[in-house]
């Protein structure tokens, strides 16, 4: 009853705020820890409508007994109306609760999964890029670092080097003690990623490799727009395009493909629209005007080669899925056009690749169609006929263990009537 008159709106501020928190702190000293619950509810509310530090002092109290309100804290430390937005501890915390919970530690009060906790960690790091991520020398530095770590424990795992150990017992020889918990278990090592207090920036490239892309493999696409988008958001142009495509040589499926190449066509658009806003708004100055058409000419033909590679992309996105899928091989032909040179290459590469026993159908037709190709002069029937090729490439073609044997009959029957177009 007492603590009531402090959410009054009169109440005069020498009131409502020290005395108020010392009330609230003396309330939770001398009550049994079965009646606390009826003041932090209180002491929360009040402190919610304080914002600022008191807001973060109050909570990360409460959280220390009580983790469930994690989300809650989060979704405030970064609103405005609560003070200046906390970024690097939000981000801190959603991530420990998302490995938690991908542990089976921890379950949302909101019905979160650990992925969805993960998507909002990375909406932050998009957000605020510049306040939670390290830049690209530290990220550089970084993965060095863990990089070798992991050299050196696969060498104690692969047997190559062997840690100290008495009777095959490790044991410690220098460092800080190891902590254990009250089950006599040791606790995990201390990781300053999961420290909302700690004020080390984050490795995101790392964090998004390591508990997104190795886990979620499904979400590939949506992980890599979302790396790509937070080296933009810091100014890493350059860099952004790199993880861009690199996203595009790894991704699986059509859906990835599509919601990186969408992303990256976003942002060459959006590059492009400020170099024209930035162009209407020059002064007279023939020097700058010159340097941004020149750069905006650039960017316009980068975009229009990146439209220009779609298919090319896709198609390999899709062989990746599906090495042994004829169509998309014979599609990939087609995309060359009249180029005989990288149409060959890639008859070739097919055949090498496919393996019959788990080929798609018509892996037969491949064969007579890259042996027309020779046999017609090329995909634009201007260079010189071979059909000596022609006569290899079904040659080979008879050795081949196709899955029907009506592949193979047919293989030869195309061979004959070669020969007697030819006679």
């Amino acid at each position: 009853m007492y603590v009531s008159i402090f959410f009054h709106p009169k109440c005069p501020s020498a009131i409502s705020y020290t005395h108020a928190r010392h009330t609230f702190d003396r309330a939770l000293r001398t009550l049994p820890p079965s009646l606390h619950f009826r003041i932090w509810v209180r002491y929360l509310l009040w402190a919610e409508s304080k914002g600022g530090e008191t807001l973060a002092v109050v909570y990360r109290r409460y959280l220390a007994i009580d983790p469930s309100l994690s989300e809650r804290y989060s979704a405030l430390i970064l609103s405005k109306s609560n003070g200046t937005p906390r970024p690097l501890e939000a981000a801190k915390m959603l991530l420990s609760l998302a490995r938690k919970a991908a542990k089976g530690e921890y379950i949302s009060p909101e019905g979160k999964s650990p992925l969805d906790l993960l998507t909002d960690f990375t909406n932050i790091v998009e957000n605020y890029a510049e306040e939670v991520g390290m830049d690209t020398d530290a990220t550089d530095e970084s993965n060095a670092a863990i990089a070798e770590k992991e050299e050196e424990d696969a060498k104690i795992a692969n047997g190559a080097a062997e840690p100290a150990s008495i009777n095959g017992q490790l044991i410690r020889m220098a460092g800080p003690a190891v902590s254990v918990g009250a089950d006599g278990k040791p606790l995990p090592p201390y990781d300053p990623d999961e420290d909302p207090l700690n004020p080390r920036k984050l490795n995101i490239e790392n964090i998004i490799k390591k508990d997104g892309l190795e886990v979620y493999k499904d979400q590939a696409g949506r992980l890599w727009a979302g790396l790509a988008t937070y080296w933009i958001k810091r100014g890493e142009f350059d860099r952004g395009r790199e993880t861009f495509e690199k996203g595009i040589k790894n991704v699986v499926t059509q859906r990835d493909f599509n919601q990186i190449f969408e992303a990256y066509s976003e942002f060459e658009d959006s590059l492009i629209n400020s170099l024209m806003d930035a162009l209407e708004d020059e002064d007279d100055d023939d020097e700058d005007k010159a340097d941004i058409e020149e750069e905006m000419d650039r960017r316009m033909k980068e975009f229009e080669e990146l439209t220009d590679r779609r298919p090319f992309l896709l198609n390999e996105v899709l062989l990746r899925r599906n090495p042994n899928d004829v169509q998309e091989w014979e599609k990939r032909v087609a995309l060359y056009g009249d180029d005989d040179e990288k149409a060959a290459a890639t008859y070739t590469k097919a055949i090498e690749t496919i393996n019959p026993r788990k080929a798609t159908p018509n892996f037969h037709r491949l064969y007579i169609n890259f042996a027309k190709f020779y046999e017609e002069g090329g995909a634009s029937g201007q260079a010189e006929p071979d059909l000596e090729s022609a006569r290899k490439i079904l040659e080979k073609a008879t050795k081949v263990n196709f899955k029907l044997v009506e592949d193979l009959a047919e293989v030869w029957c195309e061979w004959a009537e070669m020969e007697l177009r030819h006679e």
